[in-house]
């Protein structure tokens, strides 16, 4: 008799699980928007508070640090009470956040409005990749959770534009209204169409767990319809499935890797078309390098959901991650030459969001399901912190003087050694992996 995981790993995907799927996609559209509204708010509310350049930092920071926190604190709520409850929970703070920031009164009152905001933010950073993961067979998680991620970028690209539109007929504050409108819909559909994670049923041994997850796998068409009783039975290793504890030499590798590669990220993300203005560019060329990392971005996701389908996922994003340390070294030997940085910003794009992308795959790989949540939420959260600090950083390097030349140089190492961390995480899990399976066809 086969779990309820092996039913789904030699299934064919069913209609429920894409629903799913594609609604998880749709709630990453929520993140994608909350991250733009205010890059693009913060123009008008400076017109009309008057508010100075470290204001407007305060107001970008916020978020961030909200993010940080709610990762890590709302994580272990994710694999305690389940993936369900925390993302319509998420949702909803996201909703309520946005609606309060578009009648705020001050900075002070938006910028705690923005913390609370990016603690939902934080909720559902790590429970819709876990969710995604856990409906998706394990040949095609990669792939699923790669295509997933799609719905970030689109969100702050689809959303951004309405917001426009709206700020140009109303106020600054119809862009929050427009993220309430928005996140509040997606909580309702998310709490009527997402039911809980199979794997997550599954890891609770009980009987109302075990009732609802037999309902589930009907739902889903898997066949045979017969889920294993799991009390007292040792569970085999699924292919494709972690088993690393919450404490374990996983968390601590994971935590490393999100810290670098949102440290490189950001900072290509965030930097790239200021550092190209100051090296002799102009601020259009500036502003084209941006878009064309955005555009990468895009393209780079698409990529490795297409490599994810015929090699390892985790070796794929080793690859992007030497890429993004190759392409900072050329970009600081060739920062000033027009045609040839603008290709590499948009490789840069590739790279680095393919590697992002790849983030969210590493924990249903490395995990077992009673763990993932908050394995996920820990390390979002700390990765956070680097895309916190790094802005800050490389602010610190410009007013001192460095060359733009140099500064890309700088971001060679922390990208080569996200490579490296990610291959000892694949090498290491696969021997912890195949010592498991050993043991217990041994038993």
């Amino acid at each position: 008799m086969l779990t309820a995981r092996e039913l789904i790993d030699s299934s064919s995907i069913s209609k429920l699980q894409i629903r799913v799927i594609l609604l998880c996609g749709l709630a990453a559209m929520a993140e994608g928007y909350d991250i733009i509204s205010i890059s693009l708010a913060v123009l008008p509310i400076t017109d009309d508070w008057g508010i100075t350049g470290t204001e407007s930092g305060l107001l970008f920071s916020a978020g961030l640090v909200g993010m940080a926190v709610g990762s890590i604190a709302l994580g272990p709520v994710g694999d305690r009470y389940g993936r369900r409850p925390l993302l319509v929970a998420s949702l909803l703070i996201i909703t309520l956040g946005m609606a309060l920031s578009a009648i705020a009164g001050d900075v002070t009152q938006l910028a705690l409005l923005r913390l609370l905001t990016g603690l939902g933010m934080g909720g559902i950073i790590p429970s819709l990749p876990v969710i995604v993961g856990e409906y998706a067979p394990a040949r095609k998680r990669p792939t699923l959770i790669a295509l997933f991620a799609i719905g970030i970028p689109l969100g702050g690209l689809l959303g951004g534009a309405v917001a426009a539109v709206l700020m140009n007929h109303f106020s600054w504050r119809s862009a929050f209204w427009l993220g309430a409108v928005m996140t509040g819909v997606i909580a309702l559909v998310a709490y009527l169409a997402i039911p809980e994670s199979p794997d997550y049923l599954e890891s609770r041994g009980t009987a109302a767990a075990r009732k609802k997850l037999d309902e589930l796998v009907r739902k889903m068409n898997l066949k045979p319809a017969t889920v294993v009783e799991t009390a007292g039975v040792v569970p085999k290793v699924a292919a494709g499935s972690g088993n690393a504890a919450l404490k374990s030499w996983a968390l601590v590798i994971t935590c490393v890797v999100f810290f670098l590669v949102n440290s490189v990220y950001f900072f290509g993300n965030s930097w790239t078309p200021k550092l190209l203005t100051l090296a002799g560019m102009s601020q259009n060329e500036g502003i084209s390098g941006g878009l064309l990392f955005s555009l990468g971005g895009v393209i780079g996701t698409l990529i490795f959901a297409a490599l994810a389908i015929r090699f390892s996922a985790m070796w794929v994003t080793c690859g992007f991650a030497l890429g993004g340390a190759v392409l900072f070294g050329f970009m600081s030997i060739i920062s000033t030459q027009l045609n040839p940085v603008l290709v590499s910003t948009a490789l840069l794009g590739v790279c680095l969001m393919a590697t992002f992308t790849g983030l969210y795959v590493m924990v249903p790989i490395l995990f077992r399901p009673e763990a993932r949540v908050s394995a996920m939420g820990i390390a979002a959260g700390l990765g956070r912190v680097g895309s916190i600090a790094t802005p800050m950083i490389v602010g610190a390097m410009v007013d001192l003087g460095w060359p733009t030349s140099s500064i890309f140089f700088t971001f060679v190492l922390p990208a080569l050694l996200a490579a490296l961390g990610i291959a000892y995480a694949q090498i290491r899990n696969s021997r912890t992996t195949g010592a498991a399976t050993k043991e217990l066809a041994d038993v």
